[in-house]
């Protein structure tokens, strides 16, 4: 986990992400703010979601909706 100090870092790796693995599906962790602080690529199709920390919501989304989400 890398835990993003900036969304544009942030973007930065997910833009290369897509070019190089694709328009999967991510789990992306918001903080109780609803920012963004991190995404991970499923392992597999049928992963599990995550167990969410205190302080934590993840969501199962498409890579490039976090991509437009993030860069409007």
């Amino acid at each position: 986990m890398n835990y993003y100090d900036s969304i544009s870092d942030l973007l930065l790796d997910l833009r290369g992400d897509l070019e190089e693995i694709g328009n999967e599906n991510i789990w992306v962790y918001y903080d109780n703010s609803g920012n963004v602080t991190d995404y991970r690529y499923k392992n597999t199709p049928e992963e599990r979601k995550p167990k969410e920390r205190e302080n934590q919501t993840i969501k199962e989304m498409p890579a490039i909706d976090l991509l437009n989400e993030l860069s409007i």
